[in-house]
């Protein structure tokens, strides 16, 4: 492997504790999206990954463990986050929706099935549900900043207030789910439709 980490080559005991790490949480991944969060067991996890319960317990210490490993691979997605960052930046509105609108296909492409993951395990799990809540809070801060930087190009009607709330709505993973995996659109139908319809709800 290739890998780099703070600018060294990886061992070969640090490449296969990242392949290890990756087995778990993609095998955490499919049972929790097939099964859900409470009837998956970490012994089903271990069996699906080809690895010892313990082994799980050393890396991730629980399910909620493996569930924030997930998030964070969702938070942290360098293409969505510059997509993003230059769509503040952007002095053109309708620029600016489209950057947005990309940096969110990005997002929900890798990650709109572990959004859906988080919400299922909140109802069965308070210390997740709170996680969430906190995720939430800073994913609507977020687009509250975009709303900002298009105040003064908004609609009649519309202030910073309400495009944030457009904004939350529009781009809700489950909307993205709701066209793409059940209603067949691509991911860049979807970019296209959410494009257009925030130069219409937001800017005319």
């Amino acid at each position: 492997m290739a890998d780099v980490k703070a600018g060294r080559t990886l061992t070969l005991r640090e490449e296969r504790a990242a392949v290890t790490r990756g087995r778990i949480t993609d095998a955490a991944r499919q049972l929790f999206r097939s099964r859900g969060y409470g009837a998956t067991t970490l012994t089903d996890v271990a069996r699906e990954a080809g690895v010892a319960v313990q082994t799980i317990y050393a890396v991730y210490r629980s399910k909620p463990g493996i569930l924030r490993a997930l998030r964070q691979s969702v938070l942290h997605q360098p293409e969505a986050e510059a997509l993003f960052a230059a769509a503040l930046r952007e002095p053109r509105a309708d620029r600016t929706l489209d950057l947005f609108a990309r940096s969110i296909r990005q997002r929900w492409v890798y990650g709109a099935d572990v959004v859906a993951i988080h919400s299922d395990a909140a109802t069965a799990d308070h210390a997740v549900r709170v996680e969430v809540d906190q995720i939430l809070a800073i994913r609507r801060a977020g687009l509250g900043r975009l709303a900002g930087s298009l105040d003064g190009l908004l609609v009649a009607g519309v202030d910073v207030q309400r495009a944030t709330a457009i904004l939350d709505v529009l781009t809700l993973p489950e909307v993205y789910l709701e066209l793409v995996d059940v209603q067949g659109w691509t991911p860049e139908e979807f970019e296209a439709w959410l494009s257009r319809s925030l130069r219409q709800q937001l800017i005319g």
